[in-house]
């Protein structure tokens, strides 16, 4: 049952120097003990109140000192004592930590703590600036726990600005939101005005009709200043306790009657969360009423870009799809619109029009099949339509793309052969990932022919004209041997000046081959994991659910347990071939730690880390293809 009387709510504004954990520890007890003193139930502190916040001057070393100052959160020395305070002094205990996962990866992470433990654990889902850089993010909703006295959710800084963020709280039964902040102090702010964060808290109590408690921190730390906006606001938004505003410590108290924020009525007609009309807001629920429609757009929107696909269609295809189940269908829709116009310029004589139309067509059809498993029926054909098209335009490309099938085992692996005109230059076995095909490599492959290099682009086992055939061969460099015996047999390349290039799980499968096939000269492994099973549990559903069908693993633990096999330990040693392991920093599929891992473990690995970038690098394309085109093109030619 819950106590009508209200609940003397605390926020803690806290002096906090990076990398002095033991000294932040007894900063924040003894605030705690202040607000127990004040009758305090709850107390709220600080964004990452252990270890600090300003790590590092470099992405390398930052991730380093945080790596250092992490812990995980089982047998964590912060928790365990926010749990003796809380048992002390007879309270509840919301602060940030820095968290080294399970799985091998650094958190932003709040928890909410009481005598008997942890009660949530929550990840910073919306990181700021550099965080990326370090952090990576969580992608749970924000947790509500009921302590009997009032229902506390919990977020961290910049989760609190964005308002369906809060909503989602509010719509879980959220009394208060506990939001742990490192609020850095603006360059200017108007003397006659909050800074914005402040009045972005305000509004997330006013427009959700909680309490919100804000715990910020004071005093540079590594030449940054901070807000000092700690506060506590009521559910119409107006301050209940501070924004202190001010540099220095300081403990904040209000009384909060936290049922309150269960009456959502802000008039004799109107309740804030029974007037929305959430059927007019169907532009957002197309975005995010599908997780995995919303997955697929955060982590390959820029990879279809940088492939050969407008972003008009990107954006016109996307906004047309509301469920997963649409994916493929609307993909082929755009599809079609690039097949009839291909026929159209056929039809008028002009080729050149009509071989790109076909390619584009391709580019969409596997778009909408690349990690369409739920539907096998409906995948296959839009693999078999990706196929079809591109094979009608390839033979426009400047140079053509020529289909060849590569002997492998008892059977033959399809591929496209693109030789620069005149002599016999260098090439460059190109390797797809898990997801991607021989067509889709073709807007790198730009590059490196810029460059006199040939290329040739194979499908393997478990990708593309294989994947229905062939399982995911952990082994790859039997087939990327297979590959170099077919070129042994070609009059037109320099078999030997064989180069490989693997772009995501391909990464993988080019370092492994740099490691055992003795006829390469040179490798590039872009995105490339160390070990695929290290952030399993992190990947997008879809991608373990590709990775289960293609590897023909019965159930999703032996697909866990087959992405272990796929593996550069013992191997990266092996390497002794020049290796450029090139990684972007704000990674999500593949994080940074992986590329560094080889790098540091390959013998006279070269390491190009762009910490800004994406997976396969498809935000900063030109410059990353360019560079590992430059790279090859000089290691081949020697």
């Amino acid at each position: 049952m819950v106590n009508d009387a209200p609940v003397v709510v605390a926020v803690v504004q806290l002096a906090l120097a990076v990398g002095e954990a033991d000294a932040n520890r007894k900063a924040a007890a003894a605030a705690v003990a202040e607000a127990a003193a004040a009758g305090a139930r709850v107390v709220v502190l600080p964004e990452l109140s252990d270890s600090g916040y300003v790590f590092g001057t470099t992405a390398r070393t930052a991730r380093a000192e945080a790596r250092d100052l992490a812990a995980p959160a089982t047998g964590n020395p912060t928790l365990g004592l926010w749990r003796d305070l809380a048992a002390a002094h007879r309270l509840v205990i919301v602060g940030g930590f820095c968290e080294l996962g399970t799985d091998g990866m650094l958190y932003n992470s709040a928890a909410v703590v009481d005598a008997s433990g942890t009660l949530a654990l929550y990840r910073k889902a919306h990181l700021w600036d550099s965080e990326k850089l370090v952090f990576t993010a969580g992608d749970a909703a924000p947790p509500v726990v009921d302590l009997g006295f009032g229902r506390v959710a919990v977020m961290v800084c910049y989760d609190l600005e964005f308002p369906e963020w809060a909503r989602l709280a509010a719509l879980d039964g959220a009394d208060l939101i506990a939001a742990p902040v490192n609020w850095p102090a603006p360059a200017s702010v108007p003397h006659t005005e909050r800074a914005a964060e402040v009045i972005k808290a305000q509004a997330a109590a006013a427009s959700n009709g909680v309490f919100v408690a804000v715990a910020d921190r004071c005093q540079a730390e590594r030449g940054v200043s901070w807000i000092g906006g700690a506060l506590i606001a009521g559910p119409d938004g107006y301050p209940l306790a501070g924004p202190v505003l001010a540099d220095r410590p300081a403990v904040l108290t209000a009384a909060c009657d936290l049922p309150r924020a269960r009456d959502k009525a802000v008039a004799s007609r109107n309740d804030l969360l029974a007037d929305r009309r959430p059927g007019l807001y169907s532009r957002l629920a197309a975005h995010h009423g599908d997780r995995r429609v919303a997955a697929a757009n955060a982590h390959w929107s820029a990879r279809f870009i940088a492939n050969g696909t407008d972003y008009a269609d990107v954006q016109a295809t996307l906004t047309r799809i509301t469920r997963w189940d649409d994916w493929c269908r609307e993909w082929g829709r755009t599809a079609q619109h690039y097949e009839r116009a291909a026929e159209t310029a056929e039809a008028a004589g002009t080729p050149v029009t009509a071989g790109q139309a076909w390619r584009r067509a391709a580019l969409c059809w596997h778009w909408g099949k690349f990690v369409f498993v739920d539907h096998p029926g409906e995948q296959r054909a839009a693999h078999e339509r990706t196929v079809a098209c591109f094979r009608r335009g390839a033979g426009t490309l400047s140079p053509p793309a020529e289909p060849v099938r590569v002997p492998y085992r008892d059977t033959t692996l399809a591929a496209y052969l693109r030789v620069p005109h005149g002599g016999t230059p260098p090439v460059v076995i190109m390797i797809p990932g898990l997801d991607s095909v021989k067509e889709e490599l073709q807007a790198a492959a730009e590059y490196l022919l810029a460059r006199g290099l040939a290329v040739i682009a194979v499908d393997g086992p478990g990708q593309g004209e294989a994947e229905y055939d062939l399982p995911i061969e952990p082994a790859y460099e039997r087939v990327t041997a297979a590959v170099a015996d077919y070129l042994e047999t070609r009059g037109d390349v320099d078999a030997t000046a064989i180069g490989a290039f693997g772009v995501s799980l391909g990464g993988y499968y080019a370092a492994r081959s740099a490691a055992f096939e003795p006829r390469l000269r040179a490798a590039v492994t872009l995105s490339g994991p160390y070990r695929w099973d290290l952030d399993w549990d992190a990947l997008p559903p879809q991608t373990r659910a590709t990775f289960q069908r293609r590897s023909e693993a019965a159930s999703a633990a032996e697909a866990r347990a087959l992405a272990g096999t796929l593996t550069l330990e013992g191997a990266a040693a092996a390497i002794t071939t020049p290796l450029l392991v090139a990684a972007g920093g704000r990674d999500r599929l593949v994080p940074p730690y992986h590329a560094e891992r080889l790098a540091r473990e390959a013998h006279g690995a070269e390491l190009m880390l762009i910490p800004d970038g994406s997976h396969g690098l498809t935000s900063h394309a030109f410059e990353s293809r360019s560079a590992m085109a430059d790279w090859l093109a000089a290691r081949l030619r020697l």
